[in-house]
């Protein structure tokens, strides 16, 4: 039961814990598709060699990530200005 109790906690807690204000989200630009059974993608490259090198052997492709990077936090842009007193 202790156990249990445990796994709903740290499920709960991990589900409640979210990406605080100005943590931009991965983009990943390359994507590979995968042959087989079930068809799988992943769009989780940094570049076409890391893809190429993933798909290589177990069958399938690399394409260029069809969706565009997420907008950049809002605040992000900052000024540097020094203010002479």
């Amino acid at each position: 039961m202790a156990r249990l109790i445990f796994a709903v906690l740290t499920l709960v807690t991990a589900v409640l814990i979210q990406p605080g204000l100005g943590q931009a989200v991965p983009y990943w630009p390359w994507c590979s598709q995968y042959t087989g059974d079930n068809w799988a993608q992943s769009c989780a490259f940094t570049s076409w060699e890391q893809c190429m090198a993933t798909v290589r052997g177990i069958g399938g492709w690399c394409y260029a990530n069809p969706y565009p990077p997420p907008p950049a936090p809002a605040g992000s842009s900052r000024s540097h200005h020094r203010s002479r007193g």
